[in-house]
């Protein structure tokens, strides 16, 4: 197992990485032509450990195909000893035998990027490319954030060499799900991949969403909520879920005063503020009271089986938003560094038509749209109308079998 790196990570220090690493990469690939993959073979690998798309993809392999050998590639000793508890099959990622598997496996499915599985080992497999999330900021060879390296990104060659390898990485990709059409012309952009390879089969993560009725869902999202947050059983949850900033911190973190009203305001209503920072976000949330409480992914490590149970949103440029609309719970839009956040990392689509022209500068306008919603009907209506349309806008199949229809059409490729 590997360490994980020293301090928080960015663009410009994983970029770097890579070029540092493409002597390695050369050596890889020469070493993958040697082998020949089998095609009843998968290994699979997330950022996120054993969760979301990839589990669910995995266990619909399973169901579909049990004659499969589904390894995981494990990245830590604690994601080892999960893949053991789920009775999977297992490696570590960046040893001999992370390579061996990777090399010879007929279909490899990541989340985040090749580095899920061993990374220099994927030349030549039916690639999966998973991703985590519906995009609404612009990604990889789209975003100038995505391709910085720091002080090397004033020299053209180096931004021009950046984006090249990008793109080399990315054509290399066989199959990306989508939830809808929407993101097609989005996810071929960023990854240089032509519409055919990028498929409205729906994505695996979030079948969870769709499964059992709306009361069973609730339910088991509650559960999960209580058993890990104390002290919320019986009241309103309302997540805080910032994206990721490229290692600057959150602009919307509340004063000493607004955490004060917070603290007010869910005390009068009963409710608990749940901060959900991404894993890679550098934000300072310092305050701790019985009304405010963090779930990081350390504590809950996948969201899609929490959506269920909390009753409003309140979120910036987060992929969340389209997932969270299918529960039909309000959405409050905080994003005071919109201008800066548009120029430097880019949206796919128009922030004020998503939002309905309306989003919060700070956490004074969060608490008034949601004092506004809970005595005002007819801003209820809206609001539930407005959270309606991006979820018909995000999501075009709603019978949660989204993990099978990826897994039917990866059996379809290799059998080719």
């Amino acid at each position: 197992m590997t360490a994980s790196t020293p301090g928080p990570f960015t663009f410009a220090r994983g970029n770097a990485a890579k070029l540092a690493a493409l002597p390695r990469y050369a050596t890889g690939g020469l070493r993958t032509r040697l082998r020949k993959r089998d095609p009843r073979v998968w290994a699979f690998g997330s950022a996120f450990g054993l969760a979301d798309g990839a589990l669910a993809l995995l266990r619909a392999a399973r169901r579909l195909e049990p004659s499969l050998r589904l390894i995981w590639l494990a990245g830590t000793e604690d994601q080892a000893r999960r893949a053991r508890a789920l009775g999977i099959e297992w490696a570590p990622k960046e040893r001999r035998a992370g390579f061996d598997v990777t090399a010879s496996a007929g279909v490899v499915a990541v989340t985040h990027g090749f580095g899920d599985v061993n990374r220099y080992a994927v030349s030549g497999a039916t690639i999966a490319q998973l991703w985590h999330g519906s995009p609404l900021k612009k990604l990889h060879a789209d975003s100038p954030a995505a391709l910085s390296l720091g002080p090397l990104s004033s020299v053209p060659a180096a931004r021009a060499l950046m984006r090249q390898a990008y793109r080399r990485g990315t054509r290399r990709i066989s199959l990306l799900p989508v939830a809808a059409e929407t993101f097609v012309p989005f996810m071929c952009s960023a990854f240089d991949l032509a519409p055919e390879q990028v498929r409205v089969l729906g994505e695996p993560r979030t079948d969870v969403l769709f499964r059992g009725s709306a009361s069973g869902r609730r339910a088991a999202a509650r559960q999960l909520l209580e058993q890990a947050v104390p002290g919320l059983a019986g009241r309103r949850a309302v997540l805080y879920a910032p994206t990721w900033r490229d290692g600057e911190p959150d602009p919307s973190v509340p004063t000493d005063r607004q955490w004060r009203r917070i603290d007010s305001w869910c005390a009068r209503n009963d409710s608990m503020l749940l901060i959900r920072p991404h894993p890679l976000g550098v934000g300072s949330y310092p305050h701790a009271s019985r009304h405010v409480r963090l779930t990081p992914p350390a504590v809950l490590p996948e969201s899609m089986p929490l959506l269920w149970g909390v009753d409003a949103l309140v979120t910036d440029y987060s992929s969340m938003v389209f997932d969270f609309a299918v529960t039909g719970g309000p959405i409050v839009f905080l994003a005071p560094d919109l201008e800066h956040y548009s120029d430097t990392r880019g949206l796919y689509l128009d922030y004020p038509q998503l939002t309905g022209a309306r989003w919060e500068q700070n956490w004074d306008g969060v608490l008034d749209r949601l004092e506004q919603l809970d005595h005002d009907p007819a801003a209820r209506e809206r609001s539930a109308a407005h959270t309606a349309g991006i979820a018909a806008l995000a999501h075009r199949h709603t019978d949660g079998r989204s993990a099978e229809r990826v897994a039917r059409e990866l059996l379809e490729l290799t059998a080719s």
